[in-house]
C-alpha cells in the first residue's frame, strides 16, 4: 500500500462511486466536487492536503485534511480537521490515511485532529452510525456500517454525538405549542413570512448575521464569512422555495428564520448512474414528486 498527496480532484471525487458500487442508499455526491475547489471561500483562508490510499494501482481510501482559521480564532484552541473520509474495511489503510493526515495537521502547528467534517460544521460531517437501511437526506452522511469500527480501530474516540430529527405531517403540535402559536399570531410586533426572493441577497445577509450570533455557543461553531454564505446561498438557490422558509420579525426587524430545501437526493439518486434520458426522465419525476425536506439552517438573534 503507498499513499499519495494528490489534487488529482477527478480521481478523488470518483473514488466513492466505486466503493459504494451496488449500494442502494448511496446518493450522488458529485455535487459536493466544489467543496475541494480551491476557488471556493473557504480555501481562501484555510490549508489543506488531500490524500490517496494505493494498492497497486487501485484507489482503496481517501482523506483530507484541513486548517480552519475561523474555528481556532472563535475556540482559541489549535484543533485540526479530517473529512472527505472513505476507505475499504481494512485497518493498515484507515492508519495509513490518518497518520499522513495527523502529520501534516502537525505540520500546521495543530494539537489536535477531529472530524469528519466535508470541510467543516457548516457543510456536511460526521459519520452514520444507525439507519443503514434509509436514503440519506440531503448534505447528510451516509457510509458503511463498519466506518464506527474502523476509525475507532485506529486510535479515534468519538467526541460529540449529532443527531437527526425527523417530524411527519401526520403529528400533530402539541396543547401548550398551539396555544403559544395562537398568542405570537395575536401580537401586533410580531411578523412572519417567507424569504423574499426578489430581495435574495439582503435576506442571505440577514440570516448570517442572526445565524452567527445565535450558534456562537453551540460546540463546534464556525462562524461562516459573508463569502462563505453567498457561496452557499448561490449553490442552493435553484432549489430554494420560499414556502418551506420562514422568518420572523419583531417590531419590523428580523429577528429569526428557519430554511428547508426539498431533499434533493431523490433525484440524485435518479442520476447517479450516469445522465442517460431514462435516468433524466425518472430524476425530473422524482423531483416532481419529492414529499420530505431537510430543515438546513434556524437561528433565533
Amino acid at each position: 500500500m503507498k499513499i499519495v498527496e494528490t489534487e488529482d480532484i477527478k480521481t478523488f471525487v470518483a473514488f466513492p462511486f466505486d466503493l459504494y458500487k451496488g449500494e442502494p442508499h448511496f446518493i450522488d455526491v458529485k455535487f459536493m466536487a466544489n467543496a475541494t475547489i480551491k476557488n471556493d471561500p473557504y480555501w481562501k483562508v484555510n490549508k489543506r492536503a488531500l490524500f490517496l490510499a494505493y494498492e497497486g494501482k487501485k484507489v482503496v481510501g481517501r482523506i483530507g485534511a484541513f486548517t480552519n482559521k475561523a474555528h481556532n480564532e472563535h475556540w482559541q484552541d489549535k484543533v485540526g480537521f479530517f473529512g472527505f473520509f472513505e476507505c475499504i474495511n481494512k485497518k493498515e489503510v484507515a492508519e495509513g490515511l490518518f497518520s499522513v493526515a495527523e502529520s501534516w495537521l502537525k505540520k500546521q502547528g495543530c494539537t489536535e485532529m477531529r472530524g469528519p467534517v466535508n470541510p467543516s460544521t457548516n457543510h456536511t460531517c460526521g459519520i452514520l452510525i444507525d439507519n443503514f437501511d434509509k436514503d440519506p437526506y440531503i448534505m447528510m452522511p451516509y457510509n458503511f456500517a463498519y466506518y464506527d469500527e474502523l476509525i475507532k480501530s485506529c486510535g479515534l474516540e468519538k467526541v460529540k454525538d449529532l443527531v437527526a430529527f425527523e417530524r411527519t405531517d401526520k403529528e400533530k403540535m402539541s396543547d401548550r405549542m398551539q396555544k403559544i402559536i395562537a398568542r405570537i399570531q395575536k401580537n401586533p410586533s410580531i411578523k412572519m413570512r417567507h424569504i423574499n426572493m426578489a430581495d435574495f441577497d439582503n435576506e442571505v445577509k440577514r440570516v448570517c448575521e442572526i445565524y452567527n450570533a445565535s450558534w456562537a455557543q453551540n460546540w463546534g461553531f464556525v462562524p461562516i464569512s459573508k463569502e462563505e454564505i453567498e457561496n452557499t446561498a448561490k449553490e442552493l438557490r435553484p432549489i430554494v422555495k420560499p414556502e418551506l422558509t420562514a422568518v420572523c420579525e419583531i417590531n419590523g426587524e428580523v429577528s429569526a428564520f428557519a430554511i428547508s430545501v426539498p431533499n434533493m437526493n431523490r433525484v440524485l439518486k435518479e442520476i447517479r448512474t450516469g445522465y442517460t434520458l431514462g435516468n433524466l426522465w425518472r430524476a425530473f419525476r422524482a423531483y416532481r414528486n419529492i414529499t420530505d425536506c431537510r430543515m438546513m439552517m434556524l437561528g433565533v438573534h
